[in-house]
């Protein structure tokens, strides 16, 4: 099985292997580029177009059977912000399954320069605070939160897992 992550992001491409090789330990992952997408999504619903957009698009230009998307953007609930990842695969069948990463408050600050268009995204933020750079490539801003307890590949493995109950449960998903 040959698997194209919608991203060169090398903690979304750890997190998809991860998962992955629970289940089909012989896949292959490769990251591609996926160009073409705006920075920070905001809402459920561009988070979701976001990752399906990743997924199609890895599968349309790589030689694999299933194209894999990892998306993270801010959603709100209540009068909070929160981190989610969501993860699409699609088969050449164009059949897909989705999977949600648990999610965690943003600090209204750091939401509030988003809205105020000081930052084009969350991890330009969190580079400036941390004084770091890639932070989305080493551990995410979850890393930071959590003490290093959590990482954003462990969302995406998450996420992904999630993406692939659907496939490795066919006999009860039979609609997806």
């Amino acid at each position: 099985m040959r698997v194209a992550v919608g991203s060169l992001n090398k903690s979304k491409i750890r997190g998809v292997e991860k998962a992955f090789k629970i289940f089909y330990p012989e896949a292959v992952i490769m990251g591609v580029d996926v160009k073409g997408l705006e920075p920070q999504p905001i809402g459920f619903d561009m988070i979701l177009r976001n990752s399906v957009y990743r997924a199609s698009k890895a599968l349309e230009i790589s030689d694999t059977d299933l194209g894999v998307g990892v998306e993270a953007g801010l959603i709100g609930l209540v009068d909070r912000w929160f981190d989610i990842h969501v993860a699409v695969i699609i088969d050449r069948e164009k059949k897909i399954t989705y999977g949600l990463s648990s999610g965690f408050e943003i600090p209204k600050n750091f939401v509030e320069k988003i809205f105020n268009k000081e930052a084009s995204e969350l991890e330009e933020l969190v580079n400036r605070y941390y004084n770091v750079s890639n932070a989305g490539e080493i551990g995410g801003f979850i890393r930071f939160l959590s003490r290093e307890i959590i990482t954003r590949e462990d969302l995406v493995f998450n996420a992904t897992l999630m993406a692939l109950i659907p496939r490795i449960n066919r006999e009860l998903y039979y609609t997806y």
